[in-house]
């Protein structure tokens, strides 16, 4: 080196950030492709640069003087609201287990390295309800123990044994260290022993071994590794070109990703054993105890349950990401108040390339079961999410309302927002619908091969054949009678909570509905959902 760094400062952290997204960003397809575990959904290299550009860009707001503990701080807070999938649930984690090491710092020795490194992996493991060997926690170990190790204080890490062997057989051997080590001495071994921890990921789960590539999530993470060891290294090479080459070491024959649907959160936390229909991600604004109580709440509605995060101070309000799988996804949502960034999305069919908008929770599961993006209670952050989550390179946007129809104008890759889309971005066409049933017209007769503006198109010939009301329940049959006719082949009601299921007004608006239909269109189908609305007590559509 030709100037050895002893401390790590808010100015090092800042270029690890910029330096490691530039890294991912450049290896980014190269990881997605190595996403064989939990499912083959070729997404992690994705999540981990969306994650770690939310962290970037909460670093980047608070000006070029805000201190190390500040801005590791606001890294946390933005990689948690960004987070997307296993990897960036997890990720999220690690950063606020560095922000913790950080908290009243202005520098790191080599020593406090050692220890924010071990604090990162302790976080990573509690993200998880159950760990699971040869992922992304293997190597957060295997960092830190080796970080320890390098300045003597040896084995203790979350996951490690202060004797004998660490998870994914990295051996704790403790006290090599010297007091004279230096920060880059110390990210140096965390990056060699991460790659090393890296390689026997291969042999650590099935899936991989069968594959013969390693963990993408674990991937991810010795790539944001290198790229500390390179910022305080200033003979290595660019952290991009040492991306490139570890990742070049590790396979050789590209293999191409499965498509279609796929959970967004790791194995450490699904149970093969449960196909559950939809997938839910959200994040909540609560304290401590109200994340708790939620926590146990969907442990009951659903599997696969993480809610992750942390409050600043006992009482505050705190930030959290959400995720479970369900088949209510209506029964797992907090209060709207407390929420953004809703997502829903389906685990069992293919996806459509569109994001459904809805302000009705009970709308969430038929909307998911065509193959749609669910957005509830439409927000910006939630609607470029659900964007990318399409999983299109052409995605159609249904607005439910004005609101969420100037939201949706607004989206990168939006013709009326005014800027070109980004390189590989999807690029977004919004629909004229307003209206909840709306939507769910246009996303019944969806066909997925066409480009978005087409379907946009098809999508306005069937809004300008749609016909609507709302009323109560006692006025449902004549108000169904007005809308029908000789040709009505579908008519939709959506229930709200007046006539929710097993009441009466419920049995009377559907028999009421079933005795119109059978006198003024026998040949029409009836479909009856339950949107969950407080007023009007029914929504009807006639297609």
């Amino acid at each position: 080196m030709t100037d050895t760094l002893t401390v790590l400062g808010p100015a090092q952290v800042r270029r690890w950030f910029e330096q490691g997204l530039r890294s991912l960003l450049a290896v980014r397809r190269q990881v997605d492709v190595l996403n064989v575990f939990p499912v083959p959904d070729g997404d992690t290299g994705t999540n981990l640069v969306l994650t770690l550009a939310g962290a970037a860009r909460s670093a980047a707001a608070l000006g070029p003087h805000a201190g190390l503990g500040e801005l590791t701080a606001a890294a946390a807070r933005g990689a948690l609201v960004g987070a997307r999938g296993n990897s960036g649930v997890i990720l999220s984690q690690a950063m606020r287990g560095l922000a913790r090491a950080t908290a009243g710092r202005e520098s790191l020795d080599a020593r406090a390295l050692a220890e924010a490194l071990t604090a990162a992996a302790e976080e990573a493991r509690r993200a998880v309800a159950r760990p699971v060997e040869g992922t992304v926690l293997t190597v957060a170990d295997a960092a830190a123990l080796a970080a320890r190790e390098v300045v003597g204080t040896g084995s203790g890490a979350a996951g490690v044994d202060a004797v004998g062997d660490a998870p994914g057989g990295v051996r704790a051997t403790g006290g090599l260290g010297h007091p004279g080590a230096d920060v880059a001495e110390v990210a140096a071994a965390a990056a060699r022993a991460a790659e090393e921890a890296l390689a026997g990921t291969r042999s650590q789960l099935a899936v991989l071994a069968e594959r013969d590539v390693v963990d993408a999530g674990a991937a991810g993470y010795v790539i944001l590794l290198a790229a500390l060891a390179s910022v305080l290294d200033d003979d290595a090479a660019p952290a991009p070109a040492r991306a490139r080459e570890a990742l070049a070491s590790l396979w050789s024959v590209p293999r191409p990703a499965a498509t279609g649907p796929a959970c967004a959160l790791g194995g450490s936390v699904v149970d093969p054993g449960r196909a559950a229909a939809y997938e839910v991600m959200y994040v909540l604004h609560a304290t401590v105890d109200a994340a708790d109580e939620l926590r146990a709440r969907l442990a009951a509605a659903g599997e696969s349950v993480a809610v992750v995060g942390g409050a600043d101070r006992p009482g505050a309000r705190g930030l959290w990401q959400v995720h479970v799988h369900t088949d209510e996804p209506a029964a797992v949502l907090a209060a709207p108040a407390d929420v953004e960034q809703v997502g829903v999305r389906p685990l069992t069919v293919p996806p459509l390339g569109v994001v459904a908008c809805t302000r009705l929770p009970g709308l969430a599961a038929p909307l998911a079961a065509t193959g749609a993006c669910v957005v509830v209670h439409p927000d910006p952050a939630g609607l470029e999410r659900g964007v990318v989550d399409a999983g299109a390179a052409d995605v159609l946007v249904l607005p439910c309302d004005e609101e969420s129809a100037v939201l949706a104008a607004g989206l990168p890759g939006a013709a009326a927002s005014g800027d070109a889309p980004l390189p590989g971005a999807p690029r977004v066409a919004v629909a004229g619908t307003r209206d909840e049933v709306a939507v769910l017209a246009v996303v019944g007769e969806q066909q997925p091969a066409a480009g978005a503006t087409e379907r946009r198109d098809a999508a306005a010939d069937v809004v300008a054949r749609l016909r609507t009301a709302g009323c109560a329940a006692a006025e449902v049959a004549d108000a169904a009678r007005r809308l029908l006719g000789p040709g009505t082949e579908v008519l939709t009601a959506v229930v709200g909570t007046a006539a929710g299921p097993g009441t009466p007004a419920r049995a009377r608006v559907e028999a009421a509905l079933g005795a119109v239909v059978a006198a003024a269109a026998p040949l029409a189908e009836v479909v009856v959902l339950d949107g969950g609305q407080a007023t009007p007590d029914v929504l009807l559509g006639v297609q």
